[in-house]
């Protein structure tokens, strides 16, 4: 779900994973012994710790002292350390470059930003780092990864995949091309979390949600069609 909607993943902590015993010393891996490595790996996130088995951090909590506070120098106090260390790195590095706006698109009030100091080649492909108002009839989005698309603002509100353009038990196209104006152009662009936008367009149509996957794939597929022309 998160991939879905690009919520950025900041790494897996295994729980339970090691219970001591309180008598012996003797530890046991109750649930088997690097599910959160494989999960980490098998997911492409950083696994930043294991988190025991312990009744001290039951007791702890339920009684309103986190053992962090309550036991500094337990284990269990010092993984939690370990692991809120690396949660903050994993913040740092996650610190989301374009902030939530809502643009109207004639005067360009609240445009977001063009960070195009923030591209990089190994960056996501599907996550945005500017959107431009090239012209009346273009929008622009440069893509972490460094590439641009330019869009024919028209070519979005046909693209439309809600449900008053798209059949949704079929996907086949309700939307008849020759209904839209040759003049349709958004009054206004609102971002939708960090995976979407949504428009708002001068036709009276605003029940589209335009995600970031969709719109690079438009744009590939736009590309494909150009180099076939040619």
């Amino acid at each position: 779900m998160f991939e879905k909607v690009q919520v950025k993943i900041l790494g897996i902590v295994e729980n339970m994973r090691t219970f001591t015993c309180p008598h012996c010393g003797e530890s046991t891996d109750i649930f088997g012994h690097g599910g959160g490595e494989r999960m980490s790996q098998e997911l492409g996130v950083p696994f930043l710790g294991a988190l025991p088995l312990d009744a001290d951090i039951v007791t702890c909590g339920d009684e309103g002292r986190p053992i962090v506070a309550d036991q500094p120098k337990s284990v269990s106090a010092k993984v939690y350390a370990t692991i809120a260390t690396a949660l903050v790195e994993q913040l740092h590095a996650a610190i989301t470059l374009l902030k939530p706006f809502v643009w109207k698109w004639d005067s360009n009030e609240g445009v977001p930003a063009w960070l195009e100091d923030a591209a990089r080649p190994a960056g996501s492909r599907n996550t945005p780092i500017g959107f431009l108002r090239r012209d009346p009839r273009t929008l622009s989005i440069l893509w972490e990864d460094g590439y641009r698309d330019d869009f024919d603002v028209r070519d979005l509100r046909l693209a439309c995949h809600c449900a008053l353009c798209v059949e949704e038990m079929s996907g086949c196209k309700l939307l008849d091309p020759k209904m839209v104006r040759s003049d349709v152009s958004p009054r206004k662009i609102v971002s939708i979390g960090n995976y979407a936008i949504q428009f708002d367009w001068n036709d009276g149509h605003n029940s589209g949600i335009y995600s970031f996957n969709d719109l690079r794939a438009l744009g590939a597929r736009a590309e494909a069609k150009s180099v076939e022309n040619v």
